[in-house]
């Protein structure tokens, strides 16, 4: 499959409409999603909606990088990808444990999930948009074969999955089982830790045909 790193101005072009996109759905979807925390005091869908606003950090950031490398010719290819994807990843590693954190001090304290049938159709929501923006970014990224955004649509496909955690969270505190909620912050922060630890190791794999581009432009000065 082509990737970024030698793509065409069209492959960049169509990277940087999808990204767009999801920036723009995902900022909807935080909408949603925070309100339904809020009216049903969830750990876990606060969690979840933290997770999202990185959602958004990612997109703006790899959209910025995306653009910056259309601008640069095929041999320089990818620069900024490479620090867009380190960047991101550290950022989710850091919110990850701040969720975990948030998530352990709350057993010192009595569940107050309270979910109602409204706050449980605005999580069904969240979850059905990141589900399909999910599939389509990943089935752009196949046809494109763009790096950047295959590695969005399994950020989004990821934050999906926490967000039926929060769901089936929310959905025992019916039954009274409360505690489960901030059990799933627990898993959404360690799952957001993951999602960051890949998105490093993906940046710095491409350090080494950067630092090789770096050594030759040296050695040609």
């Amino acid at each position: 499959m082509q990737r970024t790193s030698r793509a065409t101005p069209h492959v960049y072009a169509a990277t940087s409409r999808a990204l767009a996109v999801s920036l723009a759905i995902n900022l909807l979807l935080l909408a949603v999603e925070t309100a339904a925390a809020w009216s049903a005091h969830s750990s876990g869908l606060l969690a979840d909606a933290a997770h999202a606003v990185i959602d958004l950090a990612a997109d703006a950031l790899i959209l910025v990088a995306c653009r910056l490398d259309a601008r640069l010719p095929p041999e320089r290819r990818p620069t900024y990808e490479p620090l867009a994807l380190a960047g991101l990843g550290a950022l989710l590693v850091v919110t990850g444990a701040q969720m975990i954190w948030h998530a352990t001090n709350r057993f010192a304290t009595p569940p107050v999930v309270q979910p109602g049938a409204a706050t449980l159709a605005l999580v069904a929501v969240t979850l059905a948009g990141k589900a399909g923006l999910s599939h389509w970014m990943l089935r752009k990224a196949r046809e494109t074969g763009s790096a950047l955004l295959e590695a969005s649509g399994w950020h989004v496909r990821t934050d999906a999955l926490s967000s039926l955690l929060a769901a089936l969270a929310m959905s025992a505190a019916l039954v009274g089982f409360g505690r489960l909620d901030d059990l799933a912050a627990l898993a959404i922060g360690a799952l957001v830790i993951r999602t960051g630890v890949g998105f490093i190791r993906r940046g710095c794999a491409q350090w080494p045909a950067l630092s090789a581009w770096a050594d030759r432009s040296t050695r040609g000065s």
